[in-house]
Order: structure tokens, then C-alpha cells, then sequence
């Protein structure tokens, strides 16, 4: 069959903030049908917005992928390509948790749930066959005007899935930076014990940790090394640290192979605190930036988010990443509904005392598939999911107005940015999505 993939364009919040990462997702889900003997093309709509839409009745199936803020556009992309008779099949965090909504809505003929390699395969070789989806694993479709969800697909041994067909993509178009250096992404583990409160991970991809092995990490990064150019690699799973001796041999093979590459990852601030030799393995073998969830200063909302960790917790992250020269990336939230003025302005305040290197606000936003979203449903104020984006209110609060809440973002921002050291780094940066924000 040829299959055409195609991902969404971000939205013009992204957009201002420069997030170019090629869609891995898709690209796993091209290679494991061309290793099927399917011809299959990608087109990345945040790179070329014209890219084979004119052209989707050339293929024999369109699949699309796309979080919540983009699921508007996913559809209506969805629209056009069912105008040329083509069928869609539709996947992505979004529609994993509500594919019955997503099937009786018009366009999408078929629903990918959750890990989507087996499942999309198993669709494309039932479609091949003359089938029409029903009883293929993990896929939901329409049948004789009822919705049905196919038994749920266990989880992958990730070792077996191939690389991603990074030849489909415009790999020289994406600009992301790991210091000075231009970089690419790399996918290390699947999977969440943690389970927080506002993320989807867990239920998406289980909550058993799935980690790659450290031999086939290093291979793909220097791969990414010699074949691309890359000396920088961004590490996008959840839980890069979670196993610290595993780190440190991924961080042994680096140095033993000579990769001169720096790296980002995401750790949980307890996993730096348990093992600071970790830490210095990371920074000798190139180890650039941390992101942390440091979230707020409030134990109550911390406890409220499910994240087992406290704030002294992330206050020893960062002393140790300091120590060890390493950057920090810290992530916080506003807007739990329990939260006042006070409480926000706190929480303002405590990322400057942490002083990160770069520090993302983001308003708590219920997303579907989250035990948060089930908990907020009687606080839900708009079902435009474009809202659904971390940037607007989207739930009624306690001692709050949506408006005050959002007001605060931006003075989170404002404050933190416009600190005279960090408009001197990231002012050039930071202006256009600044800006972006005053204007809102």
C-alpha cells in the first residue's frame, strides 16, 4: 500500500518559541511498514504547509497525528483528505482517549490507540487484505453504524522497533539547539511509573519503564553523528534517569566511542538527588541541560499533582546540576484551582530563587487520558481544544478568575525574562514569543 503520514502544524504559541523536532512518532510508524514493503511518505506540515496535500488521492490510506491543541486542525486536515476518497486513520494521545467522539464525528474512519507500530501495521496489512479494520488490536472504527474499540494491544519491547525513517524527513529544515549546537531528537525509554496527575504518559505508554538498551542508544547517537552531522542530541523520553547505572554506561559508551556530543534530558529531581556520581558521569560525557518538573513551592499542590517529590527535593536538583555544570531547564505550573494571588506570586518568586537556566510557565491544563481531566470535568469552561494548550485557563478556579490566571503567566514570563542576566542570554530568543504573549 502507499501510505501517506502526515503531522500537524504547532500552533502560533509554539511557533513563536521556535519548537522544530522532527515527528518521531510517525517516523517509527513509517519504518515499520516499509518494513512490510509499503511505499510510505511523510509530510510535515510545520516545515512545508503545501507538502502532497494536493496529492493525498494518490495514496491508498492518509494517517495523521496530533496532541490536543492541534486536534482542530488534525481534523479538518482529516476533512480534505476524505474529500478525495481516501481513508483516515488517525492517532496520537488525543484520539486514544477519545475515539468514540473522534469516529462519530465524520472524517476519521479509523483510530491508532495509544502505542500505535503493531496496531498500525496490523491495520494497514487487514486493509490490504480487502478487511476494513474490525477485530485488528488496538484499533477503533465504525461497524454497521456502531463504534467499535478492538481489544486493547499489550505494550512493545521497544529493542525490536527499527529506527525512525529519518531519510522521510527534512532533517535539515529542524533548528533546535543544545547549547550552540544544532541537534536532533532521540527517543531513549517509553513508559511512566509515576503516573502524575497532569500527564498522559503514563496511561499512554503503561506504566512500566521501557528502556532501550545503552549499546543501541549510543549507536543511534552516533549515527546521528557521523551520518547527519548532529553534535547535539535532545533525549525526549520521560525518564532518561530513572535507571542511574544505566545512565552512566550510556554516558562510558559515549566517551569510549569519542562522541563529541552535547545532550538534554528529562530526570525527575529525585533521581538527581539519589545519585550525584550519575550526575558526574553526565556532565563528563557531555551532559548540557536537565529539564526538571519543579512545578511550585506548595507542598499541597504538589501532593495534589501526585508528584512524590517535594520542593527541597528540586532545590538539591539544581545544587547539584549546578555543581557539576550542568544547565537547568525548570518547568513549572500555575493554576492549580486551590491556588490564590499569593500562592502564584510564590511560585513566580521561587523560580527565580532556583534561577534555571531557562524556566517554561504553563498554566495546569486538564488534558484527556489524565486523572486531572476526570477530576476537573465539573470545572470545565471550553471545549475548543486549541485552547487546550497550557498557555490559557480552560477551568474555573477557587479564588480565581481565568483572566487573572492567565495575567500571571505572562507576568511569570515578564519577570522572570526580563531579569537583566537572562534578557542578555535570551533575549533574541525569547522577544518574539514574549511578544506573543503581551498581545494575547
Amino acid at each position: 500500500m502507499d501510505v501517506l503520514l502526515i503531522h500537524p502544524p504547532f500552533l502560533e504559541g509554539y511557533s513563536k518559541a521556535r519548537i522544530d523536532l522532527p515527528p518521531l512518532g510517525i517516523g517509527y510508524l513509517a519504518s515499520v511498514l516499509r518494513g512490510e514493503g509499503h511505499t510510505v511518505r511523510i509530510a510535515d506540515l510545520n516545515i512545508d504547509s503545501r507538502y502532497l496535500l494536493d496529492r493525498v488521492g494518490e495514496f491508498d490510506l492518509v494517517g495523521i497525528s496530533g496532541d490536543t491543541p492541534r486536534h482542530g486542525v488534525a481534523m479538518e486536515l482529516a476533512a480534505k483528505v476524505r474529500e478525495q476518497g481516501v481513508p483516515v486513520a488517525m492517532g496520537g494521545p488525543h484520539v486514544s482517549f477519545r475515539a468514540e467522539e473522534n469516529l462519530r464525528s465524520g472524517p476519521v474512519d479509523y483510530v491508532v490507540r495509544g502505542e500505535g507500530e503493531e496496531s498500525f501495521r496490523n491495520l494497514v496489512r487487514d486493509l490490504q487484505e480487502g478487511g476494513d479494520g474490525v477485530g485488528v488490536p488496538g484499533i477503533s472504527c465504525r461497524n454497521k453504524g456502531e463504534v467499535l474499540h478492538n481489544p486493547t494491544t499489550s505494550f512493545l519491547d521497544i529493542n525490536d522497533i527499527p529506527l525512525p525513517s529519518r531519510d522521510l524527513l527534512p532533517m535539515s529544515s529542524y533548528r533546535v539547539y543544545v547549547g550552540n549546537r544544532l541537534g536532533t531528537t532521540v527517543i531513549a525509554s517509553r513508559g511512566c511509573p509515576f503516573n502524575c496527575s497532569f500527564c498522559s504518559s503514563s496511561e499512554l505508554f503503561g506504566l512500566r519503564w521501557r528502556p532501550r538498551e545503552p549499546e543501541a542508544i549510543v549507536d543511534e547517537v552516533e549515527y546521528l553523528y557521523r551520518h547527519y552531522g548532529f553534535r547535539a542530541v535532545l533525549f525526549m523520553d520521560d525518564n532518561f534517569t530513572l535507571d542511574p547505572d544505566r545512565t552512566i554506561r550510556i554516558c562510558e559508551l559515549m566517551l569510549k566511542r569519542g562522541l563529541d556530543v552535547k545532550w538534554w534530558c528529562f530526570s525527575r529531581v529525585t533521581s538527581v538527588n539519589q545519585r550525584e556520581d550519575m550526575v558526574e558521569s553526565m556532565a563528563e560525557a557531555g551532559g548540557e541541560m536537565v529539564f526538571l518538573g519543579v512545578e511550585t513551592p506548595h507542598e499541597e499542590v504538589l501532593d495534589h499533582y501526585g508528584k512524590k517529590a517535594t520542593s527541597e527535593d528540586a532545590q538539591g536538583a539544581v545544587r547539584i546540576l549546578r555543581k557539576h555544570g550542568i544547565r537547568i531547564y525548570g518547568s513549572l505550573i500555575l493554576g492549580d484551582p486551590q491556588e490564590d494571588q499569593r500562592m502564584i506570586r510564590q511560585t513566580i518568586s521561587y523560580a527565580k530563587s532556583l534561577n534555571p537556566n531557562i524556566a517554561q510557565f504553563a498554566i495546569l491544563t486538564p488534558y484527556p487520558g489524565t486523572r486531572l481531566y476526570d477530576e476537573m470535568r465539573p470545572r470545565l469552561l471550553d471545549r475548543d481544544w486549541s485552547y487546550y494548550d497550557g498557555l490559557h485557563s480552560v477551568i474555573s478556579y477557587d479564588y480565581l478568575t481565568p483572566e487573572e490566571v492567565e495575567g500571571f503567566l505572562k507576568k511569570a514570563y515578564l519577570t522572570f525574562y526580563l531579569q537583566p542576566k537572562k534578557l542578555l542570554v535570551h533575549g533574541r530568543n525569547m522577544a518574539k514569543f514574549l511578544l506573543y504573549l503581551a498581545k494575547r
